[in-house]
């Protein structure tokens, strides 16, 4: 009868066993069911661990009490328990000797009699003993006898990741830097940790972190791998990689894999996989990649999807390449787990530039007066070379701070107004021929970036020329073309583009093969090009390696909006070929980044004029892009752009709803639309569109409750529509106080949809 229960069952027997007290032991319960025996010495353990149980088994062994053991001729007093594992239990202690603070390890008594658990703990005070890493826990000393086994280390005064909470990615990615150099570390000594997880990863109280529990550490020297049988195959189902669930293979990705599960967590605070039932969360494992990553930090989301990639050598070469990376992140620079986009790299340029202090826009405008005279005492002084340089790059510094905030921005009257002023500071930083050709050119980039900018292409050209010569890269060299592409010098604009095509279509680098497919599609704006067919079918090539990369799917999705009949019968695996769906996850995923969100806009009005074919399907999406609007409005409410694409948007689908009938969800729509546009309104940055929008709609309301007699209502608006005048002082004034005043006619402000 017993033979005839699936496994699950028999998983949940023992389960429930332990829940109500009377846990069985492993090797009992599987004797007790030789069809599964095999199964269940592998997967028992891993349960009890997942489940958190093996603690709660050892708390009720009459020995494990609150009672703390002693040690008798020792040189350690234990003081209080700490907590416990799968394998021991762990004591705040007093090393007598020397009179510190120490951590003691205590074997479960459960385990003192099997040999080859005793061996396992054994081994893992003398691995950890080989190991000298301020961020690996430090043994101090151990010692066993027939009663107990222990070993003494470190005390760290704080909490297992598992038990913390984090908000900043950055604070994430730091953390995860100190454990991959930790693990960088030990498996250069030959030493795979083999259960990397939240719980074995210590924080202490100066938010430092600790790896510890080298319990099931294996020495792998030569970077070899160890294939361990199926009945020995221990750890934490939930952080175990698939090549090592599977087959049993351990190598030193396996780790790389763990820490991957565990800052995915962290940052998602949601495990990397969902299943509870052990069975089936192994079944995922081994069968199928996990869900991509996806947050507000879309590089850090990178760099942790390449870790907890399927295969193996899908992931880093080794933890080093792992620690650098996250280094990149941290320092502001393009990541090699994703190839940034031109905007991105520049603004990733400015923000690791050195700086003081974060500007405001009002600390920039001071900003511009203070490098101004710096400036001057650089020019005054060219003599004392040393007192002009320390200007420099003091006025370096500053300008860099600026304009750290204003990449961040989309362009704005007021924001081009501070790079006019501030450009011929830092042109005269770049034409010093005294500095280093990096510094020279990182000059150049932002003087041509923040030219463009301000439309003065002369001079964007005059930076962009100055970086080829000094490496022509394809990046400097597609934004040379742009430039002179925006002056009418279309033939020199088009030979660049064909040069970068030439050079960087076949790169084994991924960002170069994207910088080809931008000058491929400057090469020609016509929808269904040679060029833009070849365009599409590098940028397929980078997806199907870089699937989550925002950049490449935010180009895709732009191709996909000027034609959808791109995309190739054969989808690309975790890519949408819909325009639509993908500026919808790009702007969820990456709401820093306000371009997405405004393209996303842009093209649901294009499908606004043709409403009347709209699909369910299109409908939902339609609803979907104006609740994302809303949210980019709030973003960035100051941006004129955005806002006027906003209100456009809100206007149009209005109308849409109107001509479908549905004439009081149109009433609603309407209601939320004033209210954002009256929080904008007084706003002296708002443009006068805003004013136009919201001065129109309320005139419309007018004419409405005028015509069902609501005198009582339609007085009081009138009194606010004439408050609202007096702050507008736009072309469309003599016409609104006309209509104002004559409200027995149609008034409509709302562009046809």
């Amino acid at each position: 009868m017993t033979e005839n229960r699936s496994l699950e069952e028999l998983v949940e027997q023992f389960l429930e066993q332990c829940r109500s007290g009377n846990a069985p032991e492993v090797s009992a319960f599987a004797a007790a069911h030789p069809g599964h025996a095999s199964e269940l010495l592998n997967l028992l353990p891993l349960v009890l661990e997942m489940e958190g149980l093996n603690a709660e088994i050892t708390r009720r062994l009459p020995h494990q009490t609150s009672e703390v053991p002693e040690l008798p001729d020792s040189d350690y007093r234990l003081i209080r328990r700490l907590g416990s594992g799968g394998t021991g239990v762990v004591f705040e202690a007093l090393q007598l000797s020397l009179n510190r603070k120490v951590a003691v390890k205590l074997l479960s008594p459960l385990l003192l009699k099997d040999a080859a658990r005793r061996v396992q703990f054994e081994n893992e005070a003398r691995v950890i003993a080989m190991l000298h890493h301020p961020n690996i826990v430090k043994v101090f000393g151990a010692g066993c006898s027939a009663e107990r086994c222990y070993y003494a280390m470190e005390f760290i005064g704080g909490r297992g990741l598992d038990r913390c909470e984090f908000s900043d990615p950055r604070e994430i990615a730091r953390i995860g830097l100190q454990a991959a150099r930790a693990l960088a570390y030990a498996h250069h000594c030959g030493i795979l940790h083999r259960d990397i997880k939240p719980a074995n990863l210590l924080l202490d109280e100066a938010r430092e972190v600790h790896v510890s529990d080298f319990g099931l550490a294996f020495v792998l020297r030569g970077g070899g791998e160890i294939v361990e049988k199926e009945e020995a195959r221990s750890g934490t189902l939930r952080y175990m990689s698939p090549e090592r669930l599977a087959h049993g293979v351990n190598t030193f990705a396996t780790d790389q894999y763990s820490l991957g599960a565990t800052l995915y967590e962290l940052v998602a605070k949601s495990p990397l996989l969902p299943e509870r039932n052990p069975g089936e969360l192994a079944k995922r494992i081994c069968r199928e990649p996990v869900p991509p990553l996806r947050c507000s930090a879309p590089d850090l989301a990178a760099i942790i999807n390449k870790c907890i990639s399927f295969r193996p050598e899908d992931r880093y070469a080794g933890m080093d390449d792992l620690a650098a990376d996250l280094q990149h992140f941290l320092n502001h620079e393009p990541v090699c787990a994703a190839a940034p986009s031109p905007a991105r790299r520049f603004r990733l340029w400015i923000k690791r530039k050195p700086a003081v202090a974060t500007l405001g826009f009002a600390a920039a405008f001071c900003a511009a007066a203070f490098v101004a005279a710096l400036a001057a005492g650089y020019l005054r002084t060219t003599a004392a070379l040393n007192q002009a340089e320390r200007n420099a790059a003091v006025a370096d510094a500053t300008l860099s701070q600026v304009f750290a905030r204003l990449a961040e921005q989309l362009p704005s009257q007021k924001n081009t107004q501070l790079l006019s002023t501030l450009l011929p500071y830092y042109r005269m930083i770049a034409g010093e021929r005294n500095l280093p050709e990096s510094r020279i050119s990182g000059a150049n980039a932002v003087i041509g970036e923040c030219a463009l900018r301000t439309g003065n292409y002369a001079l964007a050209e005059e930076a962009f020329r100055n970086m080829v010569k000094l490496s022509p890269d394809a990046f400097p060299v597609n934004q040379l073309a742009t430039t002179l592409k925006k002056q009418g010098k279309s033939a020199e604009a088009t030979e660049l583009s064909r040069q970068v095509v030439a050079r960087f279509a076949d790169s084994k680098q991924p960002e170069e093969r994207f910088e080809a497919v931008r000058a491929l599609l400057a090469l020609s704006e016509a929808p269904e090009s040679k060029e833009r067919s070849r365009a599409f079918g590098i940028l397929e090539t980078l997806l199907a390696d870089h699937p989550d990369n925002p950049e490449y799917r935010f180009q895709y999705a732009q191709l996909l909006a000027g034609n959808p009949r791109l995309f190739r019968k054969e989808r690309i695996p975790g890519v949408e070929p819909n325009a639509v769906v993908l500026l919808l996850q790009l702007a969820d995923a990456c709401p820093e980044q306000p371009e997405y969100g405004l393209a996303l806009v842009e093209l649901m009005l294009r499908r606004l004029r043709y409403a009347r074919g709209f699909q369910e399907q299109n409908r939902q999406e339609l609803a979907e892009a104006v609740q994302l609007s809303e949210r980019l409005l709030g973003r960035w409410p100051n941006d004129p752009q955005i806002v006027s694409a906003v209100v456009s948007l809100h206007t149009r689908y209005i109308g849409f709803l109107r001509r479908d009938g549905k004439e009081p969800q149109a009433r609603r729509e309407t209601d939320r639309l004033l209210s954002i546009l009256e929080i904008l309104f007084y706003n002296p940055e708002i443009s006068d569109a805003v004013k136009e929008n919201l001065i129109g709609l309320q005139l419309q309301r007018l004419e409405l409750l005028r015509r069902s007699g609501k005198s009582g209502e339609s007085a009081s608006l009138r009194e606010k529509i004439k408050r609202e005048l007096d702050y507008y002082h736009g072309p469309m004034l003599p016409e609104f106080r006309k209509k104002l005043e004559k409200p027995d006619r149609a008034i409509g402000i709302f562009p046809p949809p």
